[in-house]
């Protein structure tokens, strides 16, 4: 019994919520596992290009984007920006020197091996060109989502950061969210979820460049399409559930 649940509960299980199932039954004329659900919008994506993603966007957020609507303008982004509290980004700000100062800590540096007469070795460390940044968006809204991944990449020295998030009230059109994007120097973003979106990084679409690695979290869907891309793209990890329990007194300070 507990092999069983535990594989249920895996990558490999077919636990779905009513409504989960109900709308995979509703997009593909039935109930998928959600491992075939996501090879299918993965493979689709890959053959038909932008009208796959935003087909699947439709079906999936309830919101019909045209081309032109996928890409987050820089202008939205400045004017949520100017629009936030202080306060709010004062602490953004806080918290992305602490991640920086940290993250340049851990940073490798060239090492080499020189045999006078004989061999040089070399071992050298160079950022990757593009990566993928994956941001939720379904039940809430995650400006720490930004900070653990685009502060990670800028301090690697990644140039290139393509965001993707769900065009929805909680994603990308929550307006602290586009204004942390601002803060952190973010010029590519756009309303993208889900498994397209995973599948729209990794093969590239009209208007989309393809990056060489995905981060960040996200649903079931998200985690099974990260992993069915690893062959093409290289992704962070494959995230499980996860629980998180904080314990603290009265002296703690939040």
């Amino acid at each position: 019994m507990l092999a069983d649940l535990k594989k249920q509960m895996s990558h490999h299980g077919e636990i779905l919520s009513p409504k989960s199932r109900e709308l995979t039954r509703k997009v593909f004329g039935g109930a998928l596992p959600p491992v075939k659900a996501v090879e299918r919008i993965c493979l689709e994506v890959q053959k038909n290009g932008i009208s796959a993603v935003l087909h699947y966007t439709e079906q999936f957020d309830r919101v019909k984007l045209a081309k032109s609507d996928l890409r987050v303008s820089v202008e939205e982004m400045k004017a949520a920006h100017a629009a936030a509290s202080p306060d709010f980004l004062d602490t953004i700000r806080n918290i992305r020197q602490n991640i920086l100062s940290f993250q340049m800590g851990l940073l490798h540096t060239d090492a080499i091996l020189s045999v006078s007469g004989s061999h040089e070795i070399q071992l050298r460390y160079r950022p990757l060109r593009r990566v993928g940044i994956c941001v939720p968006g379904g039940a809430a809204s995650y400006p720490s989502t930004l900070l653990m991944t685009v502060c990670l990449a800028q301090a690697a020295g990644v140039k290139e950061l393509a965001v993707v998030v769900p065009p929805t009230a909680h994603g990308a059109g929550n307006p602290d969210l586009l204004a942390v994007c601002h803060e952190l120097g973010v010029t590519e973003l756009y309303r993208i979820g889900g498994a397209q979106g995973v599948a729209a990084l990794a093969y590239g679409i009209d208007g989309v460049p393809a990056v060489d690695m995905i981060v960040g979290p996200g649903n079931q869907f998200v985690s099974l399409a990260k992993r069915f891309v690893q062959h093409t793209v290289a992704i962070d990890c494959v995230s499980g559930p996860s629980e998180v329990v904080v314990v603290a007194d009265e002296s703690a300070q939040p």
